[in-house]
């Protein structure tokens, strides 16, 4: 092993807090690779609280391992275990945890470094098994699904313990990859690409969250929140954009407590350590009194992906001032109230601007603002509405920061937009241009736009099918993730892949039908059809039988 890339790991683990993993051994070990960054790993609830998981069944030794930062750059790339610097075929299974659809070029590089063979049906059994999860495998797995052996499809926290039972009868029997596929196949959330199995595979929900919220079992100074629990308050989101694929993934909406979350963190450390509440939006039902006290020690941050502004009071804007946080963050996605309706955005300009006029009150310094460009039935007036609301907010605010990013609409599996089509680099391009020029003009603006050449990949890939496989086989091959190699995949296939982002009907076979999240696909049909009609849908409600999850 290098000595050089065993002092980074040392270095890293000796400044973790927290869960410590005390067995030496196990019937079978597991490697959970997070394929990207050690300081984004750490901070991924879903990777970090299913290694815990893992570690409590009974039989297992679960480690843990990411991409060093300088990755591209190391001519002696390899991964190895952060917890006893094993290399990968030490293991019985590979498990990776993937959280963006980017990361599937690294989950292939890796494997290319390491000599795995790309492909299930090149792996005999003196191979580890290669397992997968997390919501972009979920959400669509058949872009990766001759590379996968097994794919978990849900949540995991009770699929991975009957999953570890597995593991060890395998152990203990003896089987082969055959025999165990064959025993596996009819466990719920469990896809297996290369046997027969009941189609499609039923999405695993975790029914017991209100009780056993996910938080971080460990913390580090190194992550992307420096010494932070972060705490899953709430699982999913009441509310309905049209475009969001967590929104419908991870329905039902449920809650849980400060109380049971304060009693998980004691589990793990002897310490108060600093906690991020992740809430996708705001519940009215939240207690903010609750929360309010737990700053008397100043511990808690509040971390909202984007603030809903029909449900922003006064109480809420006090408890995010006293959390310490500066910068206040909020997704009006476009620029006119006609195009947010489309969405399923209720709030208008109007709340926009009376929320920042609000702002002036408190100890905001950054205000975020997030849009999305080449949204269904979106014009240039949309495009026009966005410069002139953040000069409106600029002349009604002249002190606060505004940082105003924008990223390419992706039509997501599982939404109601998943039929509509992903504009193409000109249009794109074009508008950013535009948007850039104008917003230039007004003072103290920054402006973050998302490389097109990116968000095209991430569409191919969240939308694409086995017909990847020559791509994934010429990177492996070339064992390095190169620009040059995508745009020649680009100019040799871009038929196939404009066939991926190009709008579907309501009767095409899609890839990711071979997924069943439980939300009815006419329901999906229903919501773009209102959104076209410019109608409104309101929160979900508890045991409604409208989407089909709740019946």
């Amino acid at each position: 092993m290098n000595w050089n890339i065993k002092k980074e790991i040392i270095n890293l683990r000796e400044k973790e807090k927290g869960f410590k993993l005390t067995k030496r051994g196990g019937d079978v070990s597991i490697l959970l690779i997070y394929p990207n960054a050690y300081s984004v790993s750490i901070n991924n609830l879903g990777y970090v609280g299913i290694y815990e998981i893992f570690n409590k069944c009974q039989g297992i030794l679960c480690e843990r391992a990411y991409i060093p930062n300088d990755w591209r750059k190391r001519t002696d790339f390899r991964l190895y275990s952060i917890e006893s610097f094993k290399s990968l075929s030490e293991f019985d299974a590979l498990a990776f945890s993937v959280s963006f659809e980017l990361d599937f070029l690294n989950i292939v590089y890796i494997l290319s470094r390491e000599n795995i063979p790309l492909f299930s049906y090149e792996r005999d059994d003196s191979y580890p098994l290669i397992v997968g999860g997390g919501i972009a495998l979920s959400a669509n797995p058949e872009p990766l699904a001759d590379i996968f052996d097994i794919l978990f499809i849900g949540e995991g926290e009770e699929l991975v313990k009957e999953f570890s039972e597995y593991l060890i009868f395998k152990k203990e029997k003896k089987l082969n990859k055959k025999e165990f596929f064959e025993i596996l196949k009819n466990v719920e959330g469990i896809y297996i690409p290369s046997v027969e199995q009941k189609l499609p595979i039923k999405r695993r929900i975790y029914l017991n969250f209100e009780n056993d919220p996910m938080v971080s079992p460990i913390i580090s100074e190194n992550a992307v929140f420096s010494n932070m629990a972060l705490c899953e308050l709430v699982r999913g989101c009441k509310y309905q954009c049209r475009f969001c694929l967590a929104g419908y993934f991870y329905r039902p909406y449920r809650s849980s407590t400060i109380e049971v979350i304060n009693k998980k963190l004691k589990e793990f450390y002897d310490f108060s350590p600093k906690i991020g509440l992740i809430v996708p939006a705001i519940d009215p039902n939240l207690n903010l009194r609750e929360i309010e006290n737990m700053f008397c020690n100043g511990e808690v941050l509040l971390s909202f992906s984007s603030l809903r502004l029909e449900d922003i009071n006064e109480d809420l804007l006090s408890l995010i001032e006293k959390s310490g946080q500066k910068t206040v963050t909020i997704a009006p996605e476009t620029g006119t109230d006609r195009l947010r309706i489309v969405l399923n955005k209720g709030f208008s300009n109007e709340d926009i601007l009376n929320f920042v006029n609000k702002l002036k009150n408190y100890k905001i310094k950054t205000l975020k603002l997030y849009f999305m460009l080449g949204l269904p039935t979106e014009k240039s007036e949309d495009i026009e509405g966005i410069y002139s609301l953040v000069r409106e907010i600029r002349k009604l605010n002249p002190k606060v920061e505004i940082s105003v990013s924008f990223s390419t609409f992706i039509p997501k599996p599982h939404t109601p937009f998943q039929w509509e089509k992903m504009e193409n680099e000109e249009y794109i391009v074009s508008t950013q241009k535009v948007l850039s020029e104008k917003l230039r003009e007004i003072k103290r603006v920054r402006i973050e736009m998302e490389d097109y050449f990116w968000s095209f990949w991430q569409g191919v890939f969240s939308r694409g099918d086995r017909n990847l496989n020559k791509l994934w086989k010429e990177i492996y091959e070339n064992k390095e993730i190169s620009v040059s190699i995508l745009k020649k995949s680009m100019r040799n296939n871009e038929d196939l892949f404009l066939n991926y982002l190009n709008k579907k009907d309501k009767n095409d076979v899609l890839p990711w039908d071979v997924v069943d999240t439980g939300v009815r696909k006419d329901y999906l049909w229903r919501e773009r059809e209102k959104a076209y009609e410019g109608k409104l849908t309101m929160a979900c409600r508890k045991n409604c039988n409208a989407c089909g999850v709740c019946t």
